[in-house]
């Protein structure tokens, strides 16, 4: 179905300006492909983002959120890669949660109708077609309602999300927001309570989706979402107490996850993989396990994407996913320690304990002594299958299609190629700027796209059996050296026969199964070309390391595949970016302080069935005299301890040169 829009000025609101991409953005009317779009007139669109006076609304997906004032709900733009990649997740998932489901229902049909003898499988098989399975979704920590909203408009297969949070103030917000997005509560239904009592009271009815987005740490809900969720469901998680799980405060990781980190480049990688250990640990105590399906680093946080089956055997395989890390504290090789191995012999397969240590006390390279961590997950930390369906769904959703809007912004030489695909029917509409190839434009449904596209490519290429990594520029900081190309030292190491990736959480990486001693002697061969100003002293890594000869000499000339491998250009020429600068106001939120309410007039609560995105209400923002007391009293307390102290100095100091003054007054004899 094509979509006319007709031209019109843009007008790009300061909530929708992207600093990521350096273009601007603009809202259309419309959803993912192959969904009903949603349409509206220029006048009503512009009547329903006016919000009354001391309020500000945000638009993200398909969703319009109000809040009563700027400090009332917690809204955070730098997590809308959060946001974008769990709805392109959940829509994934629903498709594949349909297929199975209808599968189940189909086999136990067609199984009772050969028990029975009355009609054949295939007779039988159709009808379970017709009904699609439910597919309830708990939001526990719903905040403002943005996810929920997204969730409900935005994923067609999605029959009821449960919106959950424990303050009444967001529950307000939350409700007034689905009026003006036209949605009833019996498709999202607001709920009020601690996230943990909610989650163990579905025990008997289990969600098949569970989002868990808390500020800091998410282990405490991991036992009781782990109970909670269907056979085979998907639990969305989000972790933002990056200082815990990289090193900063190792004591406060052991409690929070039972894992010690440690610190180095490869600390957002184990911070992934520390979470997923921690839900493993809590999915066994219930005879269950996880399977990953999308980990990942973005900003200050990691999210991970799982499903959740029930397997006693799976169970016992446990501590074969797991490892302990062995790291130098001279020069940060590492080496893993599995907690236990697999035993096959012939159709069995049995769990039994590991063997090691797998080091000795002090590194082999340098000498110094190594540092103990984890235990991790070293078992994959997605799976490529599914990544690729998420890379698939965002090409198909990728049509150049010239925008009036945008041919009257910046117009396009008519021979010009689209050089930049497009993902999804209009929705959300960069430009780019005049001199740029051709003047593409690129026209996605997710704000976050060229991002969301980067970080797939990279996520899908890691080697999925090469738990961490190591950092060139680390190694060569070590060495007192300067930093050879990437492309070299890749091309020298897949020369030796070697299998060699790159990581999306650091654009210096180098994931490789080969030895560390094979890349120490890469850098051995780098540094002889290297003219050496001061030298090293005897008792540092970079003089116990170059002391040993290469067993292996590196040939740095470029070869296709390593180019290949670190090309910022996919297969069909587009430009992806795969490590993009800090958006603006980077870093996490605090924690929503404002205690406004909501005030719907009584004509505005005659309309609010009506669903249409024009209506409106007045929302006022009303503050207890306590509330409005208490934040007087509390402002500026720093600085009137300060400005105190000062006084108090300057006052003592008065009163001593008065003291002294008399005896200086004194006239000489």
């Amino acid at each position: 179905m094509s979509h006319q829009l007709p031209l019109q000025p843009l007008q790009h609101p300061p909530h929708l300006l992207s600093s990521e991409r350096g273009v601007c953005v603009h809202i259309a009317a419309a959803g993912l492909a192959g969904e009903s779009a949603v349409s509206a007139s220029p006048a009503s669109l512009e009547e329903a983002d006016a919000p009354s006076t001391g309020s500000t609304s945000v638009t993200e997906g398909k969703a319009t959120i109000y809040f009563p004032s700027e400090k009332g709900v917690f809204y955070n733009p730098p997590q809308i890669p959060n946001r974008d990649l769990s709805v392109l997740v959940l829509h994934e998932f629903a498709q594949i949660w349909k297929q199975e489901q209808m599968a189940k229902a189909a086999k136990a049909k067609a199984r009772g109708a050969c028990r029975e003898g009355s009609e054949p499988a295939e007779a039988s098989a159709p009808d379970a077609e017709e009904a699609a399975p439910p597919l309830r979704v708990l939001d526990a920590m719903t905040a403002s309602g943005l996810r929920a909203i997204r969730y409900s408009l935005e994923v067609p297969q999605v029959t009821q999300v449960v919106a959950n949070d424990l303050q009444p103030t967001a529950l307000e917000a939350l409700r007034e927001n689905l009026r003006r997005n036209g949605l009833s509560e019996e498709r999202v239904v607001p709920s009020l309570g601690d996230a943990v009592s909610v989650m163990h009271d579905a025990k008997r009815e289990r969600f098949e989706v569970i989002e868990l987005d808390p500020y800091g740490t998410a282990a405490p809900f991991f036992d009781s979402a782990m109970q909670s969720i269907a056979e085979g469901g998907l639990m969305m998680v989000t972790c933002t107490d990056l200082a815990v799980l990289c090193g900063t405060y190792p004591e406060a990781c052991y409690a929070k996850y039972g894992s010690y980190c440690l610190k180095g480049k490869h600390c957002h990688e184990s911070a992934l993989r520390i979470v997923l250990s921690c839900m493993e640990d809590h999915a066994n105590r219930h005879r269950r396990y996880i399977v990953p399906l999308v980990a990942v680093h973005i900003n200050f946080y990691v999210r991970l994407c799982v499903r959740v089956y029930t397997s006693p055997s799976e169970v016992n395989k446990a501590p074969t996913k797991k490892s302990y890390v062995y790291q130098c504290c001279g020069c940060d090789t590492f080496t893993l320690q599995p907690l236990a191995r697999r035993v096959v012999k012939g159709n069995s397969e049995k769990v039994t304990a590991a063997q090691g240590p797998p080091v000795d006390k002090r590194c082999e390279h340098c000498g110094f002594v190594h540092h103990v961590g984890g235990p991790i997950w070293t078992a994959p930390i997605c799976d490529r299958a599914f990544v690729g369906r998420l890379l698939q769904t965002l090409d198909k959703q990728a049509t150049p299609r010239p925008s009036a809007r945008v041919l009257a912004c910046v117009p396009c030489p008519p021979a010009a190629p689209l050089l930049l695909r497009s993902r999804g029917v209009p929705r959300v509409a960069f430009v780019l700027p005049q001199g740029t190839a051709g003047g593409a434009e690129l026209v996605s449904h997710f704000g976050s796209h060229k991002r969301l596209v980067g970080m797939l490519t990279s996520l899908q290429e890691e080697l999925d059996d090469v738990p961490l990594f190591l950092q060139l520029a680390q190694m060569c900081s070590v060495l007192h050296t300067t930093c050879p190309p990437l492309a070299s030292v890749i091309s020298a190491l897949m020369r030796q026969g070697y299998r060699v990736s790159r990581s999306h959480t650091d654009p210096g990486a180098i994931k490789t199964d080969a030895p560390p001693r094979a890349l120490w002697d890469v850098l051995r061969c780098w540094c002889r070309t290297q003219t050496r100003i001061k030298p090293l002293s005897e008792t540092s890594p970079a003089h116990r390391i170059l002391s040993q000869e290469p067993l292996v000499e590196a040939d740095f000339t470029h070869t296709q595949e390593a180019v290949a491998l670190l090309t910022k250009h996919g297969s069909d020429g587009e430009k992806l970016g795969r490590f993009m600068p800090n958006p603006e106001q980077w870093g996490p939120g605090s924690r929503a302080t404002s205690h406004a309410t909501f005030v719907t007039s009584s004509n505005d609560s005659s309309a609010a069935g009506s669903g249409t995105a024009a209506s409106t209400s007045a929302v006022q923002t009303q503050m207890p005299a306590s509330m409005l007391e208490k934040r007087a009293r509390n402002q500026n307390k720093r600085v009137r301890k300060r400005q105190a102290r000062e006084e108090a100095s300057s006052t003592t100091a008065e009163a001593a040169n008065q003291s002294d003054s008399p005896e200086e007054a004194e006239p000489k004899s």
